[in-house]
């Protein structure tokens, strides 16, 4: 298996956990939801040991293709922050119990990311 199949059954893992958390909690006044964010501005290529410049090399080929991500950028990590507050927010939020709020500036919806061999980007001038 590729590490992609990894990553997609932990992602629709958390996706069960949320929905089946919610079903039991709820009566007890607790709402589960969860956030899959798409491609965040974080500093996870210093983590990952990337070379120098490479994740510079991403965020530039995915926000020039509309393919890849279809509202033309990355995400920071307040946006991501800013939707975990409003869930948070049991006023605003109260009706919205067992999901998984997707905020990937649409990727998902074209499934653009997958589109395009991540090492022929990196290897690329």
């Amino acid at each position: 298996m590729t590490g992609a199949m990894y990553y997609a059954m932990t992602k629709s893992a958390l996706d069960q956990f949320t929905r089946s958390a919610s079903i039991g909690l709820i009566a007890h006044g607790f709402r589960v939801n969860s956030v899959s964010p798409g491609f965040v501005l974080t500093g996870i290529s210093d983590a990952m040991g990337l070379p120098e410049g490479t994740f510079e090399k991403m965020v530039a080929f995915y926000e020039s293709r509309k393919e890849c991500i279809p509202c033309g950028k990355a995400t920071q990590p307040i946006d991501i922050a800013n939707i975990i507050a409003f869930l948070a927010d049991r006023k605003l939020s109260y009706y919205i119990i067992g999901q998984s709020i997707v905020a990937d500036g649409g990727t998902s919806l074209v499934m653009g990311m997958q589109a395009h061999d991540m090492m022929s980007i990196l290897n690329s001038p």
